[in-house]
């Protein structure tokens, strides 16, 4: 499409209107002509200004246009006007046709492309449902960004959850949870409590994805049995073979899938070598090889635009990324705007930096100079802070690892793919790198403008580029549960076959394998060593002094008895040192939340461990008291390493063979990077305690109570599944509070249980704080 001298000749008026006839006839469904109508804004803004408005009415943007300008215009208005009267909403052609679908479909399956207004269109479903809601996504990664917006978008009667608990019955209509697959089980025990409207399933091509997709799978299965009436939606990007999740499942009960090409925004693609940028087109030869006038990165930060750097998580961890990209953080001033400067303050106090000078975060230093870093071991509630920080456009360079292709909707003007490793077979490679290129280019809601980014790639990755973005991907039409070489795997082997034949327990989320091998065990001395020694007199666990107090023998006892504990409900006898490490690890995590420490004071009181505080205080003590030179001071702290501690990692994994060190021996106390310690220690309370040992851990305890009544059993299992025995402290957790969140608010509560929260009338001063009104209002 485009001339040999494209890019000295003026605006071809030729080339545009075959475009754009193409567009009246296709729809805008060829990434070429997008490619072409981005060089054009780019080179001659100002002529292509005139094509604008027309352009936008045949991309079906209605959205972005005003009154028309001329009869053709006019009579794609008329069709707006028409969707409009038919559907009550402004939508495109596209959301236009997929609302109706959902609308007339008990089973809706479709595939779009990022940037395609889906997120518009469940916002308009969501708000017209009357009856309960369920949104299943693929990541805890992406629960922040839902949840902020389905909040906003009901009213307080409306109840919205990341998890399925039946609370505030009393002043609650309807119900919205949002959960991943795993949480999935709540649902059925609760069943005849709810009234099910619609079963939302977004980014489905997560069915493809191992054990994960095995979850997934068995979720659809029994929703399909289980609520074959209920309206469900399946959504995807880019596949071309939506229909593929009715065909795996056998779902046959009014079922339609529709792929939708339609696109919105377009693209300008560019190779990176030697810090050299030149164009390319992944469609046409005869852009290759133009040089980019300037520096396309500078050129973006300096307009205040946002670029995103695509790097792997080892980059971020060493912190080499700084190195590699200081030119960029360089420019980079810092940020002075009261709005920005209050998301950082929230921050610094989630990590308890505010006022340490001991503490530093590069992620804080980078966000002061509007550089954010993004990754899936970045606790939730900072993560959610991060994506407002830069939603709201405070952020000049996001560095970000995988989390950003799992749907989190955040836009950026360019996106620089720096890593080009992606994770599954040949299609979710393909999938994935397209999901990322999506994230380039915004998607305004300004008038008669039409929307472009750039794509970076390194010159060694252009040829896999260029086939992966020009290969269509599909999802298999086999599922995972149907594999029978996925039974092989010996950790995962009860939950295949449970998934398989519906065998789990709702109630403890084991397989009834599981618990048969819980009850038929020889592990009651292993409980009763725990019982005697994790807890005291009065029935509360060890604080993190006290467990370190006790003799090397009762701690290593301890250890070995939570081990036995943990790994009976697995087939195999042993676990692996590294998984034997990280439950150790574990241990005083878990004491600290249970104690009711804030992940800020956790933070602390690890970071303290590791950096050996008390010998550090205990030396410099010893200076101060002239007892020792400033010669040995020095000599004492150089010789002084870092404690070992084993980096988190999910359990159960045969392959976890010696565990790895969180930092190296070598490490002296003053090169801690505290940012590993955040990271870390949210992987051991999310990846660990609540998604690895929880579930497991807790049902033994209660199935020993079951079996000889020892109250015990059940008051431990309150601890290691809740993090607490307090009946108070337990109701707010089911209604989404965090023990941050509880700390000051759980004085203001005279009653709490599942009809309602009752309020103390001192609650009206602590609604003072708009953040805290915020917390509660929906409960008020």
């Amino acid at each position: 499409m485009l001339s040999d001298n494209f890019f000295h000749e003026q605006l071809n008026v030729e080339i545009i209107d075959e475009i754009l006839y193409d567009f009246h006839k296709y729809g805008p469904v060829n990434q070429s002509h997008l490619e072409t109508l981005s060089y054009y804004k780019k080179l001659h803004p100002v002529s292509f200004k005139k094509y604008e408005s027309k352009l936008m009415f045949l991309m079906g943007l209605f959205y972005k246009t005003d009154e028309p300008n001329s009869f053709f215009e006019a009579i794609y208005n008329s069709y707006a006007q028409a969707i409009l009267e038919d559907t009550g909403h402004n939508f495109s052609p596209v959301q236009a046709d997929a609302y109706n679908s959902i609308k007339k479909f008990t089973n809706f399956s479709f595939s779009a492309p990022t940037s395609a207004g889906k997120s518009f269109l469940f916002q308009e479903i969501i708000k017209e449902s009357k009856g309960d809601i369920i949104i299943v996504i693929p990541s805890r990664a992406l629960l922040s960004e839902y949840l902020i917006k389905v909040k906003k978008l009901v009213s307080k009667e409306t109840l919205v959850l990341a998890f399925i608990e039946i609370v505030n019955t009393k002043k609650t209509k309807n119900r919205i949870f949002i959960i991943t697959p795993e949480r999935g089980e709540e649902l059925f025990k609760n069943l005849d409590k709810l009234n099910i409207e619609l079963i939302l399933l977004d980014e489905a091509q997560l069915s493809e994805e191992g054990i994960r997709g095995m979850k997934f799978d068995s979720f659809v299965r029994r929703i399909d049995k289980k609520l074959n009436n209920v309206k469900k939606v399946f959504t995807h990007p880019f596949i071309i073979n939506p229909e593929a999740q009715f065909i795996k499942h056998n779902i046959v009960n009014d079922a339609d899938s529709e792929t939708y090409n339609q696109k919105t925004v377009g693209k300008i693609y560019i190779e990176h070598f030697n810090n050299n940028f030149k164009y390319f087109s992944p469609f046409d030869d005869k852009i290759e090889g133009k040089i980019v006038d300037g520096n396309i990165i500078k050129e973006i930060i300096q307009n205040n635009g946002t670029a995103l750097i695509f790097i792997s998580k080892s980059k971020i961890y060493d912190g080499s990324f700084m190195d590699t990209y200081a030119e960029y953080v360089d420019l980079c001033e810092e940020i002075e705007n009261p709005e920005a400067i209050d998301y950082i303050n929230k921050l610094e106090e989630f990590f308890g930096t505010k006022n340490d000078n001991e503490k530093k975060s590069l992620l804080i230093f980078l966000m002061r100079r509007g550089i954010v870093i993004h990754h899936g071991s970045i606790p939730l509630k900072a993560r959610l802070i991060i994506e407002d920080f830069v939603n709201n456009k405070h952020a000049k360079i996001c560095f970000s690892t995988s989390t950003l292709i799992q749907g989190i909707n955040m836009p950026f003007d360019l996106v620089w793919i720096n890593n080009f490793t992606f994770n599954g077979n040949e299609d979710q490679k393909t999938l994935n790198l397209k999901n990322l290129i999506g994230r380039a280019g915004r998607t305004t809601l300004e008038n008669n403008y039409f929307d472009y980014g750039y794509v970076v790639v390194e010159k060694k990755n252009k040829k896999l580029f260029i086939s992966r973005l020009n290969k269509e991907s599909s999802l298999s039409e086999i599922s995972e549960l149907d594999i029978e070489s996925n039974s092989n795997n010996e950790d995962f082997a009860d939950i295949v076959d449970a998934i398989k034949n519906d065998t789990f327990n709702t109630e403890l989320h084991l397989t009834e394998t599981q618990i048969d091998r819980i009850n038929n065990s020889n592990i009651d001395e292993d409980i009763n060593f725990i019982l005697n020694n994790f807890l005291n007199e009065e029935d509360k666990p060890l604080t993190v002094k006290e467990y370190y107090h006790l003799k090397d023998s009762k701690r290593k006892k301890i250890k070995k008895s939570f081990e036995n504990i943990y790994k009976v409900h697995l087939r195999r006898q042993d676990l692996t040192l590294g998984e034997k490490n990280v439950l150790s690890t574990s241990i005083p995590v878990l004491l600290w939340l249970i104690q009711g420490k804030s992940f800020a004071e956790i933070i602390s009181l690890r970071y303290a461990f590791l950096s050996e505080k008390d010998f550090r205080r205990k030396t410099r003590s010893l200076l101060l008291k002239k007892e020792i030179t400033l010669k040995e001071y020095r000599k004492f702290l150089n010789e002084k390493k870092v404690r070992y501690s084993c980096i988190a990692n999910t359990l159960p994994d045969i392959n976890f063979r010696r565990g790895v060190p969180l930092f190296s021996s070598n490490t002296h106390l003053e090169n801690i990077d505290f940012d590993k310690v955040v990271y870390d220690t949210y992987d051991y309370i999310d990846k660990v305690l609540s998604l690895s040992i929880r579930d497991p851990v807790s049902s033994v305890f209660i199935l020993y109570f079951q079996k000889t009544m020892d109250q015990r059993g059940i008051i431990l299992s309150n601890y290691i599944k809740y993090g607490t025995n307090d009946d108070t402290e337990i109701w707010m957790l089911k209604y989404g509070f965090t023990f941050d969140e509880m700390d000051e608010l759980k004085k203001h509560i005279f009653k709490i249980d599942a009809t309602e929260i009752q309020f103390k009338e001192s609650v009206s001063e602590y609604i003072l704080n708009e953040d805290n009104y915020k917390l509660i209002e929906r409960y008020l």
